[in-house]
């Protein structure tokens, strides 16, 4: 069952990547950012409050996990999210997807260098091959910020790294809080750590003019892309280990490139395709090992 969660959660992530990017087509990534946010945090906040029957969304939450969780905001909703739209922007919905992928690999570097874990040579040829093949994603269309492309796709890059810290952050309060729970607090604390920033960049003066189509992507990308996705996501962390969860990040490429050929939004290069196999080659490299 929890393999099937996985799946659904990683088809989820796929889409987010195709509607994200239609959505940026007409809204800047801060207003896009601030409305999914802002969706996200009141329907998380309504459904804990009818899920535990309590107004109070801290009780029983320890100071030094309440740290932890504004640093599990900032992660996710500052960082990872606002990188991410900024980079989706540039970037086309399979790049994105394709270096998602490499969540993996970075989560190993970070508990390498977080907890001492021991490489052997699979696991460190595996992460030296993963990122030769990110890095051939990356600089497809050039080594220069010239380049949309790249610039987009460092971006992203750099939204996986607070993706992958952020996973690694927030596993162990899991068994305390509940998925649910965990999501819900974080995801109002980037919220909120996001206002400043969104109010002030945000065109808000675009909001009356949004048509039915991007209401429905933009609820789409707070309640599904945002809820659910994050629920299952810290719900299989609650269950497995972050290896093993993180490992399904490889399927995203796959269901998002499959998804974008079906609707014809997206063009195949040779050098895609190919930084792409090498860089899921190097992360099934290192779970291997």
């Amino acid at each position: 069952m929890i393999y099937f969660l996985l799946f659904i959660q990683q088809l989820i992530a796929s889409m987010t990547h195709i509607v994200g990017k239609d959505v940026l087509e007409v809204l800047s990534p801060s207003l896009a950012l601030l409305i999914r946010a802002s969706i996200a945090s009141v329907s998380l906040l309504i459904l804990v409050t009818i899920r535990h029957k309590k107004l109070n969304l801290f009780s029983g939450i320890a100071a030094k996990d309440m740290l932890r969780l504004v640093i599990l905001g900032f992660l996710n909703i500052p960082i990872n999210q606002f990188i991410y739209f900024q980079g989706l922007h540039f970037t086309s919905p399979a790049n994105s997807a394709l270096l998602y992928a490499m969540t993996p690999a970075i989560v190993f570097v970070m508990l390498l260098v977080m907890r001492g874990e021991k490489a052997n040579w699979k696991k460190s040829a595996g992460i030296a091959i993963a990122f030769i093949g990110a890095a051939i994603v990356m600089f497809e269309h050039g080594a220069t910020f010239a380049s949309e492309y790249t610039k987009g796709n460092i971006l992203i890059f750099i939204a996986v790294t607070a993706w992958s810290l952020f996973t690694i952050v927030g596993k162990p309060l899991i068994p305390k809080y509940g998925a649910l729970r965990v999501t819900a607090i974080h995801m109002l604390f980037g919220t909120i750590l996001f206002l400043p920033i969104g109010l002030v960049t945000a065109d808000l003066d675009n909001i009356p003019a949004l048509s039915g189509t991007m209401w429905l992507e933009l609820v789409y990308l707070g309640l599904i892309g945002s809820c659910v996705n994050y629920i299952l996501w810290y719900y299989a962390l609650g269950k497995l280990e972050t290896s093993k969860v993180a490992i399904f990040q490889n399927m995203q490429p796959i269901l998002t490139t499959a998804i974008a050929l079906i609707i014809g939004t997206v063009i195949l290069s040779p050098l895609l395709v190919g930084g792409g196999i090498v860089a899921i080659l190097g992360v099934l490299l290192v779970e291997k090992g």
